[in-house]
């Protein structure tokens, strides 16, 4: 590495052309920081690749350069109107390529560089010959996985690239965005649902369906075509209509198709095959006349129970990814919603220390309700757990009554606590009603 350390005149240096970092953001402290102390830190700057060939490195005062490292620094020592800046000079950083990976490798440490900025920066080396996923990751100090991502979301739409920017969409929201670059409409309906993780969860899955659809479409035609099944275009209006078309709507493989002589529609218009035959001739059933509102009302019934279908898909997907991926905050979220909606809030008070004040007007009930719930927020994951455990509070105000501990229907207040709680008392009445039970018997 050939470096030296030198002042340079403020009107040698320029910022880089391909800066990793697009705006250097307001620099009006650090001006003023510069103005009482000085620049604390050197910038780091390389000869200008533009420089005439003629000028020799040391003739320093005739040489320009570009800014590697500090833009930032640059822009406030103009604004402080200071003359000279000190520089740490990289004289090996002689190429294109060399700067940006040197640009990178330091911008990639600042927690303000955008993920699209750095995903741009990486795809700008990957353009020069010579340089690959791998060797960017190497020279950058990154994984191939994480470039290889980054490289990704250089494909997103710019609607994509703000929401990214104004982390109103999350990296893992965007990385999904690029499987669907090639369908804006998509894009577009995912956006609009991107902060709304249920509403996200249920278009995503939709639209996994129907991009899956539409790929497997060739393929799953061939296959029909292969086995010997009909491929019908889809009648006009809506599958009341199709008088002449018995329509089947059970699932069926390719071979229970083929042994019934069904024939199929497999288009882009429903991510799904409907199996159909003819009807014998003479055989049309009279179908009763449907108003403009009736259709419509069908159609809309359809696509409802096929958003019904995909909401159950999502909704099965979310607790079992709850149950075999649990993450804590999740868990004790849910922990305390099963608690509150199980139980009444009064109930659970006496359990949290909280008093219960007489005649309180609505308002007190309200505050009261609050602190309750803002207690079992506090609460940890295994006292969460030790009050979830205790089933129905109401039962515990019979645990003293010795009718309470009678076994049979109607008599279940102490159910699930009998050989758990070992006390004589509790023994000796339960030994009671047994006894009482086998004298009614006899």
């Amino acid at each position: 590495m050939s470096t030296t350390f030198n002042e340079l005149q403020r009107t040698q240096l320029a910022p880089h052309p391909k800066n990793v970092r697009r705006d250097v953001g307001n620099v009006v402290e650090l001006a003023n920081s510069i103005t009482a102390q000085g620049i604390m830190q050197p910038l780091v700057v390389a000869p200008d690749l533009t420089q005439r060939p003629d000028v020799p490195l040391e003739s320093i005062a005739e040489f320009q350069y570009t800014i590697i490292a500090g833009h930032r620094r640059f822009a406030a020592a103009e604004l402080a109107n200071l003359d000279v800046l000190p520089c740490v000079i990289r004289a090996d950083l002689n190429t294109e390529p060399k700067q940006l990976e040197a640009m990178l490798v330091e911008n990639t440490q600042r927690t303000d560089l955008t993920i699209t900025e750095e995903a741009e920066a990486y795809q700008s080396l990957l353009e020069f010959d010579g340089y690959t996923i791998k060797s960017v990751a190497k020279a950058t100090g990154r994984s191939q996985n994480l470039v290889r991502s980054r490289i990704a979301l250089t494909k997103l739409s710019e609607d994509a690239k703000v929401k990214l920017e104004e982390r109103t969409l999350n990296i893992d929201q965007a990385l999904v965005l690029t499987d669907f670059t090639a369908d804006e409409a998509a894009t577009k309906r995912l956006l609009k649902v991107a902060d709304s993780p249920n509403e996200w969860a249920f278009q995503l899955a939709k639209e996994q369906k129907a991009k899956a659809w539409l790929e497997n479409l060739p393929r799953l035609t061939a296959e029909l075509q292969g086995a010997g099944v009909e491929i019908v275009d889809r009648p006009e209006g809506p599958a009341w209509q199709w008088t002449e078309w018995r329509v089947s709507y059970q699932t069926m493989t390719v071979a229970e198709a083929v042994a019934g002589d069904w024939s199929a529609i497999c288009d882009k218009r429903e991510p799904e095959i409907t199996w159909l035959k003819k009807r014998p001739a003479g055989t049309t059933p009279t179908v009763q006349e449907r108003t403009p509102e009736q259709i419509a009302e069908e159609i809309l019934q359809q696509e409802l129970t096929r958003g019904l279908a995909t909401a159950a898909e999502v909704r099965t997907e979310f607790i079992k990814n709850a149950i075999q991926h649990p993450a804590a905050d999740k868990t004790k979220a849910m922990l305390v919603d099963y608690i509150i909606q199980r139980h009444r809030l009064d109930d659970l008070a006496a359990w949290l220390d909280i008093a219960l004040g007489e005649g309180q007007e609505e308002a007190d009930f309200a505050k009261r309700d609050k602190g309750v719930t803002d207690a079992i927020g506090k609460l940890d994951l295994p006292q969460l757990v030790a009050l979830m455990h205790v089933d129905q509070f109401e039962r515990e105000m019979y645990m003293t009554d010795l009718g309470g501990w009678r076994s049979g229907p109607g008599w279940q207040s102490t159910e699930s606590w009998r050989g758990r709680l070992g006390t004589e008392a509790e023994q000796a009445a339960l030994a009671y009603h047994r006894a009482e039970e086998e004298a009614t018997d006899d």
